[in-house]
């Protein structure tokens, strides 16, 4: 697998896209890990192939993840996309998203050119799709959210959304290849937010290989640049990507 980011940032950095990755298996399938304001822009500069993106993760609610799916779906009209695409999230993901197009721009679904089939993903069990076994843990956010494992059999990735790690996402995550994780602070100083020091405590517990820090707050990259540099100098897994950042799993 591997991982391409589309953006790094949070819903208010104006440095840094709203955080989303897509993913590539070995065998060329495509998921767009979330969907915020940024993203949809950022996914057609790097794919100009409107059949290409075979599924898209939501992991929550807020804007941030999720509020980038009209123009997705737009663009792929216009683009002349034939394929069906896959929206997989927790429940209400087809009551939200057509609810969400409906105000963008009203009647857009009934001109749709290509299906939408929607999947729910529960905690409960794992969905089979895109060559992918899905499987999902909630974490503590101000907002339920689904951290995601997707395993192809040979790696396994999981992407967090937005929350701190609880029992159940360590559970989920043990020994993955690679976490993305959000963090939006050094400390746990944020209710319902992931920080640097949870994660690395999460990966220290559960065995994670490598760790990706996103979503980390715009004034905490500016202002305290010297110490997370530090923090990522003593912990060669970590990462700290930027836009355009390929990560591949072995």
């Amino acid at each position: 697998m591997k991982a391409l980011f589309l953006g790094v940032g949070e819903a208010c950095d104006p440095r840094h896209g709203n955080t989303s990755v897509l993913l590539t298996t070995a065998d060329g399938a495509t998921v767009l890990l979330d969907c915020g304001f940024t993203a949809a822009h950022r996914f057609f500069a790097a794919c100009d192939d409107p059949d290409r993106l075979d599924a898209v993760w939501i992991s929550h609610f807020h804007g941030d993840h999720f509020f980038g799916i009209p123009l997705l779906l737009l663009r792929f009209l216009d683009m002349g996309r034939r394929r069906e695409l896959a929206l997989v999230g927790q429940e209400a993901i087809e009551q939200k998203i057509r609810h969400l197009m409906e105000m963008a721009y009203p009647g857009f679904m009934a001109k749709l050119g290509f299906a939408l089939r929607f999947h729910v993903a529960s905690p409960a069990g794992a969905l089979s799709l895109a060559g992918l076994r899905w499987r999902t843990a909630p974490t503590r956010h101000s907002q339920p959210n689904l951290g995601l494992l997707l395993d192809d059999g040979s790696s396994r990735l999981y992407f967090s959304g937005d929350g701190r790690p609880g029992d159940r996402v360590a559970a989920l995550v043990r020994d993955c290849d690679l976490a993305i994780h959000e963090a939006f602070r050094i400390k746990d100083e944020v209710p319902g937010h992931g920080s640097i020091g949870g994660c690395l405590r999460l990966a220290k517990r559960t065995g994670i290989r490598r760790l990706a820090l996103v979503h980390l707050e715009g004034r905490t990259r500016q202002e305290h640049g010297p110490e997370i540099t530090a923090i990522l100098a003593r912990h060669p897994t970590l990462v700290l990507p930027q836009e355009g950042d390929l990560l591949v799993l072995a």
